[in-house]
């Protein structure tokens, strides 16, 4: 077995790329969890989160500077960085309860300066952290420093101040020098620091605590940039849901009214029934904020809709028929989903024909699967299917909301009339676009 021997300096530089590993395998291990992700990423984190966050990151360092102690492997001690995070990130307070911790194990071991210098880390940290303003910069610093060195020193040149990556590259820089000077001066059993044989090594001794402050906050970053992203498309997404969802025919509206209208003085009952209807409706379209309804909701929309309907070309020109199986009436489905089919049948099946025809809506579900036919017998059509604004409208929501989930499929016979499924999962899930 062949053995290789070290020097002071090489076992040091080792023990610098172990403390990098590790302050990255522990970043992202955390953000792999929902729990923590919430803790740091909310835009408005309570005070709470703030102690619980530091308590999490503060208990996994301790555990660096305890197996340090213990076994001697001075490469897991990332107490300095980490320390300074917390303070940075979650403020003075938390920051100070986790250089306590973090201190106890050296504390025990006779390394009572710690706790001061420690204390100073998360202070330093806390005071940068602490303007609003510098919160969203913070997000900027990387292991690669210098590259947000040069946009520091633009903004210092324009607007004569220091922007949080350069705060925060000075503060580690002077925390990390002082604990070496300090350590040289009262030993290392007093204050742990690295010591190596030449003077140059201190220089990647202090980079790469500047890394270990650098590598959390990118990886974490690049998560955040993600569920930003996702919340913007998520918003973009309902907006576009919401603006879909509020398209009706304006000529449903104004032909119901003329409906009212031709019959205020002949019937006034009649008037008022139509009137109370349409107001209805419109009350549902303009205070609905319920994307997703039960399936009976919508049958009892579209009820509403056709005795409007009915109103206006008689009874026994539009007539009605159901088939719902009674496990589909509680599965949730887009709001106003069914009306503009239940309209297109009207309006260019039935309300040309002298005699009218019917409108047959049928429901049922397996569990998995729902079905929702709408078939009329009215006039029909040729050629390419599926084009009106309704259609399209339903076609786009039913994306939205279900992704390839889901299918919606017209056929129609010239003088025999359409028929439109429309399949979706009972249980939505992520969609694939």
């Amino acid at each position: 077995m062949t053995r290789i021997t070290l020097t002071g300096d090489q076992y040091i530089l080792f023990l610098l790329f172990l403390r990098l590993g590790i302050m990255a395998s522990i970043a992202g291990v955390l953000v792999t969890s929902n729990y923590f992700k919430r803790l740091i990423f909310t835009q408005t984190r309570t005070r709470r989160e703030d102690w619980w966050f530091a308590l999490i990151f503060g208990a996994l360092i301790t555990a660096g500077t305890a197996v340090r102690l213990m076994v001697g492997y001075e490469g897991v001690d990332i107490s300095m960085p980490g320390v300074f995070l917390i303070g940075l990130l979650c403020g003075t307070g938390p920051g100070a309860m986790a250089a306590l911790l973090v201190s106890v194990p050296a504390v025990l071991a006779g390394e009572w300066l710690t706790p001061v210098y420690l204390l100073a880390c998360s202070g330093l940290g806390g005071a940068i952290g602490l303007k609003p303003e510098r919160r969203e910069e913070i997000w900027g610093f990387t292991p690669f420093f210098y590259r947000g060195l040069s946009r520091s020193w633009k903004i210092f040149k324009g607007e004569k101040r220091f922007d949080a990556i350069a705060m925060v590259f000075f503060a580690v820089l002077a925390l990390d020098v002082s604990r070496t000077v300090i350590a040289g001066y009262v030993g290392k059993r007093i204050l742990f620091a690295f010591t190596p044989d030449h003077y140059w090594m201190n220089l990647l001794v202090w980079f790469s605590t500047l890394a270990c402050v650098g590598i959390p906050l990118k990886i974490w970053n690049n998560t955040r940039v993600e569920m930003l992203l996702e919340e913007q498309r998520a918003a973009a997404v309902q907006a576009k849901f919401d603006a879909l969802r509020r398209q009706i025919n304006p000529h449903f509206f104004f032909n119901t009214l003329n409906a009212a209208t031709s019959c205020i003085w002949s019937e006034p009952d009649k008037t008022r029934w139509i009137l109370v209807k349409l107001a209805g409706i419109l009350r549902k379209l303009l205070h609905g904020t319920e994307d997703f309804v039960p399936l009976s909701s919508e049958l009892d929309f579209i009820d509403d809709y056709l005795s409007l309907e009915q109103a206006r070309f008689g009874p026994e020109r539009i007539r009605v028929e159901k088939e719902i199986d009674p496990r589909a009436l509680d599965v949730p489905v887009p709001s106003m989903l069914l009306q503009p089919l239940v309209e297109n049948a009207v309006r260019h099946g039935i309300s040309s024909r002298v005699d009218g025809g019917t409108i047959h809506v049928e429901a049922e579900s397996d569990g998995e699967k729902l079905l929702i036919v709408v078939r009329d017998d009215g006039e029909g059509f040729a050629g390419e299917v599926g084009q009106g604004i309704g259609l399209k409208n339903v076609r786009e929501r039913l994306s939205v909301a279900y992704g390839k989930q889901q299918s919606l499929t017209i056929e129609s016979v010239p003088g025999e009339g359409t028929e439109i499924r429309i399949e979706l999962p009972v249980e939505r899930g992520s969609y694939v676009e």
